[in-house]
């Protein structure tokens, strides 16, 4: 009797030991599945971040749409498909950017970007190469050189306070007129020295050709003056901060690196674009690459 309760008890050691190693092996197992699901997960997601880009969101002015088209053709051979969106002023464009509507926008020049993350707390970066710059001049229809400008000359400057420093430095450039150095954006009552007793009037930049009839000369963007029906050619000087004021392409700060953006900054100074501005903007905005 006491044999048969021992085998008993052996035959029910040995039977419950199968049992915890077919349950270890079985738990082995699954974790094994689970380890590689979890590993072919990860692979699939860093797939995705190596995808070339297909889709630019552009956005522009409604004044630069023409530019835009210009273009299109040499962007898109890079084999992104440009999507842009339109807008009527300078503000929505950076506010689609910063919220991740846009991938890019091109309108705007440094300054007026610098500006515009500092009041709105933004961090978005102009890429380079940049594009183009405004043409800002000097012009007259007496005289054929600042050398020529007489003593009690008339001066016209736009009455905004970016423009009318312009002015007032690209007549300081020229030896004209020196400026109070403490002032960052002077007007025209921090002339500190003006030695050819020059008068300053002062009027609204899309207004101011109007008075080319009555001064003696006026300094503004040249765009303006095409505006007004007249030559942007044929000025007696140009500003000689025109590279600050470039127009190029602005990013969010985590794509100023991206290879796509450099790729399209770099495509869009062909001769194609140096074109339209020759004949579309008759020369007042002059190719940075030239």
């Amino acid at each position: 009797m006491k044999r048969k309760i021992l085998c008993t008890i052996l035959a029910a050691a040995i039977a419950g030991v199968m049992l915890a190693g077919c349950g270890k092996s079985d738990a082995g197992s699954n974790t094994g599945n689970e380890t590689k699901s979890e590993s072919e997960s990860g692979a699939e997601e860093g797939g995705d971040s190596t995808e070339k880009k297909e889709v630019v969101k552009i956005g522009i002015r409604a004044d630069m749409v023409n530019q835009l088209e210009s273009v299109r053709a040499k962007i898109e051979g890079l084999g992104y498909k440009v999507e842009e969106s339109v807008f009527d002023d300078s503000v929505q464009p950076d506010v689609a950017l910063a919220e991740g509507s846009l991938d890019m926008n091109w309108y705007q020049h440094g300054p007026y970007l610098e500006s515009y993350n500092a009041e709105n707390g933004t961090d978005l970066v102009m890429i380079e190469p940049k594009t183009f710059y405004p043409l800002f001049a000097m012009y007259s229809d007496k005289w054929d050189s600042v050398d020529d400008l007489p003593d009690g000359a008339t001066i016209g400057l736009c009455n905004d306070a970016t423009n009318q420093a312009r002015g007032l430095n690209m007549l300081q450039s020229q030896g004209l007129i020196k400026l109070d150095e403490s002032v960052e954006v002077p007007t025209m009552y921090d002339v500190k020295e003006n030695p050819h007793n020059f008068e300053f009037i002062e009027a609204e930049m899309s207004v101011l050709p109007q008075s080319l009839g009555d001064a003696d000369a006026i300094c503004l963007a040249a765009g303006h003056m095409v505006n007004a029906g007249l030559s942007a050619e044929g000025y007696l000087c140009q500003s000689d901060d025109n590279d600050v004021y470039a127009v190029g392409f602005a990013v969010r700060s985590e794509d100023k690196d991206a290879e796509w953006a450099k790729e399209i900054a770099e495509a869009v100074q062909c001769d194609e674009l140096s074109e339209y501005f020759k004949t579309e903007k008759a020369g007042t905005q002059i190719p940075c690459w030239e």
